[in-house]
């Protein structure tokens, strides 16, 4: 828990700190007089003064902010009215406001740059097994198949495979993969994504295919407390033999019957020298409509197995820039193709993530190792730039259309258009801190 908050604390720490000071530093460059440098909202933990700024840390670590010279805000002195932000031309309105993000964007491309160069451990795109009668099945997935490409785009990695199968979903209902099988033969596969409507953007996308990345056995190795196999006597270290009355084969088979929803089944497990029989009603989740099934199990992974599926991608600098490059162009065009079907209602707004989900990803990455936390903050990041110049009022891409208006019409928005506008903002902020908020209570106390 403490290792989450301080990880959330760094996290947003460092991204509000990139954020401002890309604005404070092209406001000083552009003349304009910064009056106020603050990391956090409310009252001032600790401040102190160097030259004409005040810098101070608050109480609340959800952002900041830079105060700077303005007469629309306050009387200021006839010495300094040409210091004042209000009085600068378009450009460098604009200049200053897209400070902040572009700020963001070189953190995400220094440190994915960094990463590349250094070297990241990844997971080759093996399909370590793959569900009975599921999409992947049907489209000649077996277990084994190595993912080489997606719609003509090289993958190396899960992460990258991914990016790519969300990515080619949004342009096609059909999405082609290049697979070279266990016996090296090279095949291609057809996934019709487009039958899985919203659900396509979904976090357990894999699972929803049938496809599992790792080389799963049938033990158990963690029971949740409380969950449908704990009531029905089930412990980490048992193995499942068998599933009504079948022997079970591979884990993917009992991931199928859960398909079926809440449905009774026999398990036959190993425990120590002794078969134990026991029946377990898996909980009913609703999953798009459908309701499946649950039981609260984790299967151990095969480890042998598991270690030929890592490999570590490392490139030069020049070609680690480029492939920063390219990852942050391919998942800002993800980020705004998964924003716009939310707004039309083709993807599910469970996927809106609030301060809870992020402390406890940062918590994660954290506890996994400096790379992954890295990379973590390069993906956040990233987030915040894009999410602060989406046109807005209230946000930075609010202001830069303001700005860019002044530009073409040479007089700037009125205060009474800006007044709307902050009030339309703030509306769509709030309910999206709201919808944020329920889906991290959601997820905390529900899974």
């Amino acid at each position: 828990m403490l290792q989450t908050l301080l990880a959330f604390i760094v996290t947003l720490g460092v991204l509000v700190t990139v954020h401002e000071f890309g604005h404070y530093w092209v406001a000083r460059r552009c003349g304009v007089k910064v009056l106020t440098f603050s990391i956090g909202f409310g009252k001032p933990l600790l401040r102190w003064q160097r030259g004409e700024v005040s810098w101070q840390l608050a109480a609340i670590p959800l952002g900041g902010f830079v105060r700077m010279l303005d007469e629309r805000e306050s009387p200021v002195d006839p010495a300094d009215v040409s210091r004042a932000f209000n009085r600068q031309t378009p450009i460098k309105k604009i200049l200053i406001v897209a400070a902040g993000p572009v700020a963001n964007l070189l953190l995400a491309m220094l440190l994915y740059a960094g990463l590349f160069s250094y070297g990241v451990d990844a997971i080759r795109p093996v399909a370590g097994q793959v569900a009975p009668a599921s999409m992947a099945e049907r489209a000649g997935f077996r277990a084994g198949d190595l993912i080489t490409a997606i719609n003509d785009r090289p993958v190396a990695s899960w992460d990258e495979a991914f990016v790519a199968l969300l990515d080619g979903a949004g342009d096609a209902a059909l999405v082609q993969l290049a697979v070279q099988t266990a016996s090296g033969r090279h095949e291609t596969r057809l996934l019709p994504l487009g039958e899985l409507g919203r659900s396509v953007y979904e976090p357990r996308l894999l699972i929803r295919l049938g496809l599992t990345p790792y080389p799963l056995t049938t033990a158990i190795a963690r029971v949740e407390p409380g969950g449908a196999a704990a009531k029905a006597g089930l412990l980490a270290g048992d193995i499942v033999v068998s599933l009504n009355g079948k022997p079970l084969a591979q884990w993917a088979d009992l991931q199928a019957a859960l398909q079926s929803g809440a449905v009774p089944m026999s398990l036959a497990v190993r425990r120590g020298d002794h078969v134990r029989q026991l029946t377990v009603t898996p909980a009913p989740v609703e999953v798009n409509g459908k309701v499946i099934g649950r039981l609260g199990l984790e299967p151990a992974i095969d480890k042998a197995l598991w270690q030929s599926y890592q490999t570590r991608l490392q490139y030069p600098p020049l070609q680690a820039l480029s492939a920063s490059l390219k990852k942050i162009g391919i998942q800002t065009r993800l980020t705004l193709v998964m924003f716009g079907r939310m707004i039309v209602g083709k993807a599910s707004l469970d996927q809106v993530s609030g301060p809870i989900t992020i402390a406890t990803y940062a918590g994660e990455s954290a506890r996994l190792g400096l790379s992954s936390y890295i990379e973590y903050l390069a993906l956040i990041s990233l987030s915040l730039a894009v999410l602060n110049l989406l046109p807005v009022p209230l946000l930075d891409g609010g202001h830069l259309l303001y700005h860019g208006v002044e530009l073409l019409t040479g007089r700037p928005v009125s205060p009474q258009v800006e007044a709307i506008g902050q009030r339309i903002g703030l509306t769509l902020l709030l309910a999206l801190m709201a919808l944020a908020l329920f889906n991290d209570i959601h997820r905390l106390f529900l899974g």
